[in-house]
């Protein structure tokens, strides 16, 4: 498409031979994209992992190879959207202080006069829409909202991202409200796009200028009158050239330091704990068939008894007199299974005291001490001894869900203790 020579206030706008003016320059639009594609790769990871009781849930993880990389997805694309952020900052800064656009996107008493004004068109009270500029008020809501959702997600996913070093320093109820925090403002996220974005960009007013660049000044006249009146009227030129290259040469020197802090913390944020924990399914129950052989009749059948066994009580205790009339009682202990004492305490400490024990019983259970553990907490009890299936730390340990798990080798131990009777020492 030819373009005019002539280009409009601080190089945001060009008009082209056939009237079209550009709104969203190459790079607008590339960031837009980068950051759309990443919103959407995370709503997707995070929900399926939020909701994975769900059918599709369960058929998106298994398309994906599973929940450690559905995970590895969510992270990556975290990073990407983080990445996104620092560059917007960046081009904001230039638009501002280079070019020295207008600040467009702040919300002022004209844009509530503007949903006033909506709110009288949409009930018949006016016969137009109010005028606005280069950025209605819809817009400002949904620009603002994404920026709150994404300190919020940043903030929550990094305390979900590193647990450990999380409840080292805050308390460990902080982990499970931040889960709490990061689902809940994705689903809102979700439904404002699905539901806002949708209608005023693609319904309400179907505009196309994020896949072209350009408006024509027919829609323009229609959704952004104010601005097309300060492009006529030659409103914020660009600075002279000399201006502007000092200016560039300062924002290069400023945006350089800015920029190497932000990626520095994105750097830190992906790298400032190992959280790869991985998640064990529960094991499979696979039902044993033994198929019953049938003789024919008249067939002689042997049957074979076995001989008896003896089972061996542990030996008493035994008493024995020393030579200075001292009397020293010895018990001999039978060979049995492990115990709290000598195993099993071990093995919730840290992996799980770190949040349940001491000062710290999310969901008030307490894994510090033989006692606790058995009385369990809101759920339930935490170990009933003969009995594994009913006991509340087997199966959160087996639904895979847990933020920390033990291994399976450990699950076996603990599930083997508790169904020995679970003994203490």
């Amino acid at each position: 498409m030819e373009k005019e020579a002539a280009i409009s206030p601080g190089c945001a706008h060009m008009t082209t031979a056939t009237g079209m003016i550009r709104r969203f320059s190459v790079s607008d639009r590339i960031e837009h994209w980068v950051q759309m594609g990443s919103f959407v790769a995370l709503a997707v990871t995070g929900l399926i992992q939020r909701y994975d009781g769900a059918w599709i849930s369960q058929k998106l993880i298994d398309a994906m190879s599973g929940i450690e990389v559905v995970r590895d997805i969510h992270r990556v694309f975290a990073t990407a959207l983080m990445i996104a952020v620092v560059y917007h900052f960046g081009s904001a800064f230039y638009r501002r202080y280079v070019l020295g656009q207008p600040r467009t996107m702040l919300p002022g008493m004209a844009d509530a006069k503007a949903v006033v004004g909506s709110m009288k068109y949409a009930f018949g009270g006016a016969e137009d829409p109010p005028p606005q500029g280069r950025f209605a008020w819809e817009e400002k809501v949904e620009y603002w909202s994404f920026v709150w959702g994404t300190l919020v997600m940043v903030i929550t996913g990094f305390l979900l991202w590193n647990p450990i070093a999380t409840t080292n320093f805050l308390p460990g109820e902080i982990v499970p409200a931040a889960k709490v925090f990061h689902g809940g403002e994705a689903v809102l996220a979700v439904l404002a796009i699905m539901i806002w974005h949708t209608w005023h960009v693609h319904i309400g007013h179907n505009n196309k200028s994020m896949f072209t660049g350009y408006l024509s000044r027919k829609e323009m006249q229609k959704f952004h009158p104010l601005e097309l009146s300060s492009i006529d009227a030659g409103e914020y030129p660009p600075p002279p050239p000399e201006e502007r290259a000092r200016r560039t040469t300062r924002f290069a020197a400023i945006y350089g330091v800015l920029s190497a802090v932000m990626l520095g913390g994105v750097y830190l944020f992906v790298t400032f704990e190992e959280t790869a924990i991985e998640t064990i399914k529960p094991a499979e129950q696979v039902e044993v068939f033994a198929p019953v052989e049938t003789l024919p009749p008249g067939a002689i059948t042997t049957t074979i008894t076995p001989p008896a066994t003896t089972t061996t009580p542990p030996p008493a205790a035994t008493t024995t007199t020393e030579p200075d009339g001292a009397v020293v009682t010895t018990t001999t202990v039978a060979a049995a299974g492990d115990t709290w004492d000598g195993v099993v305490g071990a093995l919730f400490d840290p992996t799980c005291t770190a949040c349940h024990g001491g000062s710290q019983q999310m969901s008030g259970l307490d894994l510090s001490s033989y006692e606790s553990t058995l009385a369990g907490g809101a759920t339930g009890p935490g170990v009933v001894p003969g009995d594994s299936g009913s006991s509340v730390v087997v199966a959160v340990m087996e639904s895979g869900s847990h933020p920390a798990l033990l291994s399976a080798d450990d699950l076996g131990v603990l599930t083997g203790w508790i169904d020995a009777g679970a003994a203490e020492k």
